[in-house]
């Protein structure tokens, strides 16, 4: 078949290091490909229905740069995208239905932004599409839901798209790339395709990073060219994992893989959600560093700036929050009862700088600060028997309390400096004979008082 007809970090880590600057690069050759958008004096929203009553007038009525709101509802309708546009749905229950025929969007213009709709039922040809982009370029296609169509997704001499945080499932092939490199796959939940979860031909330079892709045929599929970066995915139950045909790839970002469900390696020394062996997916592909655990990346914003919080584990993660006033994280876990579960998690220290303690419904457990980590990000590792818990991970002095200390501390210092003070302006006045040694002798009794 072919598709298209992841610091301080380990002593040694050499390779690793360039591992992990050639994905940075791929990162900012990414953004500074782009060429910005001419600036218009003013973009327009359209509304759909009220504006116009289908998807596809709101489309040939606009002009580059306008930004089409499309209300709750379903819209039969098979759109084509010829100019650079912003179209937004509500949070899925924007449905556009190809009615089993065709593709149901079609991208050919640079620059164009989807998200917050349902796409579904486009024909039945392996190559019919949810959403088929073609010789295109920057294009972003996010928080979308893409169900039963040929491809959910499909690029197709298509270079630097963004696929992020999408639900595909049910399709024949769930994300595509055919002849398109350079674009970054990130954060989608894939399951349930007849064929494969991702697949890539004669599509090289691509970042596959932090999806889950599970219950498929194929997981990952790669066929014609390799040299494609994937890390920190979670691979799942797919009748087969990964399908490289013998085509290098990169499978770790120097010192992180990804989560294997098939894979039953062992996490001994030390203990930190890597497994101490590599799993091999055939001669010419290996990921180094395999996760023990699920890998899970929870996005936390901070006096207007964004951090991720990411975790290893082998509980279930859900109700993740972060208390910003006490700057207290928590969330639940849960697994199979009186099994041992484990967390590695990873901090941003400008969420919680200080010495962590870590509470499983209420009692304290024993953490480990991991040896990698370093002056940006805290790695704790801590266990507990499963069920169903509440972890909670604060300073080792909440900031309420480290607020009321140094409210106390500051009163004791004042005071302190008062009577002393006061003892110094009350002692009597040399006579005008005093030795200068007997003045010197009063001063450096009477210390000051800010020493």
């Amino acid at each position: 078949m072919h598709i298209g007809e992841k610091l301080m970090i380990q002593p040694n880590m050499d390779k690793s290091l360039f591992r992990y600057l050639a994905i940075l690069c791929l990162f900012i050759s990414f953004f500074i490909s782009v060429p910005s958008m001419p600036a218009k004096a003013s973009s327009n929203v359209i509304h759909v229905p009220s504006d116009y009553e289908k998807v596809q007038w709101a489309i040939n009525n606009a002009s580059a740069g306008d930004s089409i709101l499309v209300t709750s509802g379903v819209y039969y309708e098979h759109i084509t995208i010829d100019k650079p546009l912003t179209l937004r749905g509500e949070s899925g229950t924007s449905i556009i239905d190809g009615n089993y025929t065709g593709a149901v969007v079609t991208i050919t213009a640079d620059h164009v932004n989807i998200s917050g709709f349902t796409i579904r039922n486009s024909g039945s040809d392996f190559w019919e599409s949810g959403i088929y982009i073609y010789n295109s370029f920057g294009n972003n296609i996010s928080y979308n839901l893409l169900v039963n169509n040929g491809h959910g997704i499909w690029l197709d001499c298509s270079n630097s798209n963004i696929l992020a945080y999408n639900n595909v499932s049910n399709n024949q092939c769930g994300i595509g790339l055919s002849n398109s490199n350079g674009s970054i796959i990130v954060g989608n939940n894939v399951f349930s395709s007849e064929e494969c979860g991702i697949g890539l031909d004669y599509s090289c330079n691509n970042l596959i990073v932090g999806n889950t892709i599970s219950s498929n045929d194929y997981g990952i599929w790669i066929s014609c060219i390799g040299n494609n970066t994937i890390f920190h995915n979670n691979i799942i139950n797919n009748t087969k994992q990964a399908e490289p045909f013998g085509l290098a790839n990169t499978w770790d970002n120097g010192f992180e893989g990804n989560y294997w469900s098939d894979y039953n390696g062992t996490d001994v020394a030390p203990q930190d959600g890597i497994v101490d062996t590599s799993y091999i997916i055939d001669i010419n592909n290996t990921d180094n560093y395999p996760l023990i655990g699920m890998f899970s990346d929870f996005k936390v914003i901070w006096e207007e700036k964004t951090y991720h919080v990411t975790t290893i584990c082998n509980s279930t993660i859900s109700a993740f929050q972060f208390n910003q006033d006490e700057r207290i994280l928590s969330f639940n876990v849960t697994g199979p009862d009186s099994t041992v579960g484990f967390c590695r998690i990873t901090i941003p220290k400008a969420l919680i700088n200080e010495t962590y303690t870590v509470l499983v419904d209420g009692e304290e457990v024993d953490v480990t600060v991991l040896p990698i980590s370093n002056s940006t990000h805290a790695f704790l590792y801590f266990t507990y028997i499963h069920g169903t818990h509440e972890v909670v991970i604060i300073p080792e002095f909440p900031l309420t309390l480290i607020l009321v200390l140094v409210m106390i501390t500051t009163f004791i210092a004042t005071i302190t400096m008062k009577k002393k003070t006061s003892k110094t302006f009350q002692r009597r006045k040399p006579e005008n004979n005093t030795k200068i040694v007997n003045m010197e002798t009063t001063i450096s009794v009477g210390k000051d008082p800010f020493s």
